[in-house]
């Protein structure tokens, strides 16, 4: 699946301790600028920082894609062996279906850049407005905040104003070309950072920044959930992995599309696939064999998270796997 292209509320107090650091991220950049040797351009996982997730108010909408036959047929069955059954604070009920966020600004649609796709990574709605021609147009990376970012990374700084409010507009200067990065205070709740490559002059990422509109982007799953975990927060949504978390603390259930691994032993079944189920240390892994995909499905709980067997296989056997996912 490596040759399909790659799609990318809660409260966002519960994710300001959330901010991932920028170490090693600005040595990532899209895979398209190599074969140009023109620019480095930003991709989700390029940003200097991140700190964000949904934004209170900000609106939730159910994403409707189109769904292929799923890798795992809402059916399972399991084992002999008896269920777990768990209680407690931390049990995870299931509910039907699952509802997406939305990333609340767009960009104005311009020949040379196509439309957003939003996603979610460790608790940041990010949108990337992808450059389809090159000469005049880079890729750029939106990203809202709630709290100033935070960087790591040396850079020279020039103080700007942008939609009214002071903002800073870094610059890293590495090859092939230099990095941007634009970030202000929107509100007392939100931070915005701007992400794009020396393409565009300063004026033209204060530009960018300015012409920012007010949208709802909703972010696009790798699966599609007939179950979802009841009460816990999305904390990341990309092209190969949903993972959720509790308010305020880590994601403790996280549901993988890996590249395809030798599973060992196998106790179960899910619609079809064998299924390999284990408890240890508080933690408790499910692997499907996906052959359909050439995928390992990996669904982990933890975190002080905990689920019965019976509910775990019933939850992965609602996984449906989009086209759009893409193994990691």
């Amino acid at each position: 699946m490596d040759d399909l292209n790659r799609m990318l509320a809660e409260s966002m107090h519960d994710a300001a301790g959330h901010a991932p650091s920028d170490a090693g991220l600005l040595g990532s950049v899209h895979a398209r600028s190599r074969r140009y040797h023109r620019r480095r351009v930003v991709i989700v996982t390029a940003l200097a920082a991140a700190v964000v997730v949904a934004v209170a108010g900000i609106p939730i909408v159910t994403v409707l894609t189109g769904r292929p036959e799923p890798a795992l047929p809402p059916a399972a069955s399991a084992s002999p062996s008896a269920p777990r059954v768990t209680s407690g604070t931390g049990a995870v009920r299931l509910s039907a279906g699952w509802k997406a966020p939305a990333f609340p600004y767009t960009l104005p649609a311009t020949d040379g850049m196509s439309a957003p796709a939003a996603s979610m990574r460790n608790g940041n709605l990010i949108a990337f407005f992808e450059a389809t021609e090159l000469q005049h147009h880079a890729d750029v990376t939106i990203t809202v905040s709630a709290r100033e970012p935070e960087f790591t990374s040396q850079a020279d700084q020039t103080p700007i104003s942008v939609r009214g409010h002071a903002a800073t507009l870094r610059t890293v200067n590495v090859s092939p070309a230099k990095q941007l990065t634009l970030y202000w205070k929107e509100s007392s709740t939100r931070w915005i950072q701007l992400a794009t490559d020396d393409t565009y002059t300063p004026d033209q990422v204060a530009g960018l920044a300015d012409s920012m509109t007010s949208a709802s982007i909703a972010v696009r799953p790798p699966f599609d959930l007939d179950l979802s975990p009841q009460g816990l927060i999305a904390d990341t949504v990309s092209d190969s992995r949903m993972t959720f978390r509790r308010a305020g603390g880590d994601a403790g259930f996280r549901t993988v599309l890996r590249k395809r691994q030798q599973l060992t032993g196998i106790n179960h079944k899910v619609g079809g696939h064998d299924a390999a189920l284990t408890h240890s240390d508080g933690r408790v892994v499910l692997s499907v064999d996906v052959t359909d995909w050439d995928a390992t499905l990996e669904i982990t709980v933890d975190g002080g998270l905990t689920i019965s067997d019976a509910d775990l296989l019933r939850y992965a056997a609602g996984v449906h796997i989009l086209n759009r996912s893409n193994p990691e």
